[in-house]
């Protein structure tokens, strides 16, 4: 019995010439699994989307049977997630399916632990690595217990012990009569199937049982490609290997100092012409490791040398990308080092070549409008461009279709052999048996590095003696490294969710808290007597005080904000009337000073004051899933009588997560930009001031608008595949 059909299904993007999606058809059985398959940009998530009903097909149409539900586990993890902590996340589903808390409760465990994220559940969302996210994301959808679970490259960021835990999910979940449909470029994911689905082009080429798919050599080949090419090893490769071009000088590194180091006590050097994998689990301090090597982080301890400033391409690939155009995209690096006309657009046509996108078919394209695949490339393409001799590519090949994979693997060894020093990050072990060296970090530490013959000791720093490095120098982190350090302090204080300190407020319920918040709150707006506006300021102190909120922190934000106090303040006596018949204490044109004017600027400093310790107290002592917990309580009576309470609570929780989100999409574009040389600290040699760096900051914003849009969207789609 069929499950779903799809009859003769169209689809074109807006301002597209070509079709997306070109009369397809098919039906999958109820309980089946199947893997659709095909080419990046070959429609697959096109697809997905169609079936799911979050795109409308311009032509056909979709059946599925009734009463049934349907979910999607998203290409990027991040466009799924709800909330700003994991178990929140998770019930989200659940609890729009209008389940009891016990119920909800006991699926939120039992996804958690299949994922093997229970350990995290009263994390913060933002505080996990993309691999840990994407286990996040797949745990949100197996809790709502869709009878239908498509996965859209839903295991491509994951280490292959996370992605073997996943696909031994999948046998089970299959066998409870469940039907699966798994979008991927993994072999290992396809022999999990029973049927096959292979799309190039927008058409369906192919659809059959796993084994006559695999006994059709075309097909595979077209699929997964021949696998890695062949493995070349210069002939100098021995003497080159102590010809270094970067030292990791004991590099020590932490978010958050009090959860102890992400990086601890790493030393290594890497050489020309050297190409190097770097191994290790989810969330083990890959992404962070090549951030300091290239500046954007700065080690709380421990120095970089290096030769030239490495560059970097970063694993979300989408958000690397801020021009309209593909072939703009890839020229704003070499453009902003001062290369301009024909010698900007032969580099811009080498590197997207080199990268697989030939200019002649992507050069126009809209970067939006590219694959999640194409996406990636044209971010390695945007680097390759920079013509730096140090490049690190973080996850360079996840979601990547197998000929593309094996374009890129090619990409890497080709400049490693051109004498550039490459480093990678994977977790695929044919890549990594692929490179010449291979270091593997777990917990932040150094534990294996297959440097032959040669301890990790002996290979780690050159000695003073080795006049080879003289001119390797200390790398000094990135000017705006401060800036995006204050973002990410900015992000986390927006998203610290699970704060565990006990205050004085731990032991009264979330609704009496808001409640006692409201009072202070709003009394010290209202109230403008100023023996009433000193005894509220005064309450308030002890308000922060018994929330466990720095005074000595509250008395620092009282002084940042003085000054512009004394700005209104001045405002005022300029502009406020005097009472009349009262005394004035001076007058000059139409500047006065009397009693009540000095009188409403001492109330109002006093209001503001009181005002921002009532909101610091209160955000420190109630973090989101209280203040959730305590809004249902006071509005359930407005529940009762049908007004949809829900829709508030759930627009809470939305600006909950989407301000830190924009904070981490800002954090995201500025790195990109600072990567490829859009906010240089110097120009022409000299230090730019402090109006260039204002004007290096417009940048910002078109690209800032474009993802906030995309990020709403995509929002919306994640909310009304989860039950909403």
């Amino acid at each position: 019995m069929s499950i779903i059909t799809v009859e003769d299904i169209s689809f074109s993007y807006p301002e597209s010439k070509k079709k997306t999606l070109n009369k397809v058809s098919f039906s999958i059985e109820k309980g089946s699994y199947t893997a659709i398959v095909g080419k990046n940009g070959s429609g697959k998530s096109t697809l997905s989307k169609i079936i799911c009903g979050l795109l409308p097909a311009d032509e056909g149409m979709v059946s599925i049977a009734e009463n049934t539900q349907v979910g999607l586990v998203f290409q990027s993890p991040k466009d799924q997630i709800v909330s700003g902590i994991v178990s929140r996340d998770t019930a989200f589903g659940p609890q729009n399916l209008g389940l009891s808390d016990a119920e909800v409760e006991l699926r939120t465990i039992e996804s958690l632990n299949i994922v093997e994220m229970l350990h995290k559940a009263s994390s913060g969302t933002f505080s996990l690595s993309l691999g840990q996210i994407q286990k996040i994301a797949l745990s949100g959808m197996i809790a709502m217990w869709s009878e239908v679970l498509i996965l859209d490259e839903a295991v491509s960021m994951l280490d292959p012990d996370s992605r073997n835990e996943i696909y031994s999910f999948l046998r089970y979940w299959h066998k409870c009569g469940n039907t699966i449909i798994h979008i991927t470029h993994d072999k290992d994911a396809v022999m999990e199937a029973e049927n096959v689905i292979v799309m190039d082009e927008g058409r369906m080429l192919f659809y059959g049982v796993r084994s006559a798919f695999f006994k059709n050599e075309e097909l595979t080949q077209l699929v997964f490609s021949k696998g890695l090419p062949e493995k070349c090893l210069p002939k100098n490769f021995n003497e080159n290997r102590f010809q270094k071009s970067i030292v990791f000088d004991d590099i020590n590194f932490s978010y958050d100092s009090k959860n102890g180091g992400t990086l601890e006590n790493i030393s290594f050097s890497l050489n020309k012409g050297e190409l190097t994998a770097l191994t290790g689990f989810s969330g083990s301090g890959k992404s962070t490791l090549m951030e300091v090597g290239c500046g954007l982080l700065q080690p709380s301890s421990g120095k970089v040398l290096c030769e030239q400033k490495p560059v970097l391409v970063q694993q979300n690939s989408s958000s690397a990308l801020f021009e309209k155009i593909a072939a703009d995209d890839v020229a704003f690096g070499p453009f902003n080092k001062g290369i301009h006309g024909k010698e900007l657009v032969e580099i811009v046509k080498k590197s997207m070549d080199d990268a697989g996108l030939p200019f002649e078919l992507f050069g126009e394209r809209r970067t939006q409008e590219l694959s999640g695949g194409e996406q990636r490339r044209l971010a390695i393409a945007g680097i390759l461009a920079m013509q730096s001799d140090v490049i690190f590519f973080d996850e360079p090949t996840a979601g990547l279709d197998g000929d593309s994979r094996e374009k890129v693997m090619d990409l890497l060894q080709k400049l490693a052999r051109k004498g550039k020093t490459v480093m990678f990050s994977t977790h695929k072990r044919d890549e990594a048996e692929f490179s010449d060296r291979e270091i593997k970090i777990e917990n932040g530490r150094i534990i294996f590095d297959s440097a032959e013959n040669t301890s990790v000791s002996e290979n780690q720093i050159p000695s003073e003696k080795d006049n080879c490095n003289s001119h390797l120098t200390e790398l000094e982190p990135d000017s705006y490294a401060k800036t995006l350090g204050t973002l990410r302090t900015l992000e986390k204080s927006l998203s610290s969710h699970n704060l565990k300190a006990k205050n004085g407020f731990s032991k009264v319920s979330p609704a009496v808290r808001i409640l006692i918040f409201l009072a202070v709150f709003s009394a010290s707006l209202v109230l403008r007597y100023l023996p009433v506006c000193i005894g509220f300021l005064c309450l308030s102190f002890i308000y922060c005080k018994l929330a466990n909120f720095s005074i000595k922190k509250l008395l620092g934000a009282f002084l940042k904000l003085l000054p512009f106090l004394l700005i209104f303040t001045i405002s005022q006596l300029v502009f406020l009337s005097p009472v009349e018949g009262e005394r004035l204490f001076t007058t000059w044109k139409w500047f006065t000073i009397s009693p009540s004017k000095l009188l409403f600027c001492l109330t109002s400093i006093l209001r503001t004051y009181t005002s921002l310790a009532c909101i610091s107290a209160f955000f420190v002592s109630t973090p989101e899933y209280d203040l959730i917990d305590g809004l249902k309580v006071l509005l359930a009576p407005l529940s009762r009588i049908k007004i949809p309470v829900r829709y508030f609570i759930l627009i809470i929780e939305i600006v909950f997560r989407f301000i830190p989100l924009l904070v981490e999409e800002t954090i995201l574009i500025l790195k990109t930009q600072i990567i490829r040389g859009g906010f240089g600290s110097t120009k022409n040699g000299k230090k730019t001031g402090v109006i260039t760096k204002i004007k290096n900051f417009i940048p910002l914003i078109v690209p800032l608008i474009i993802q906030t849009i995309k990020r709403s969207e995509k929002l919306a789609d994640a909310i009304t595949m989860r039950g909403f």
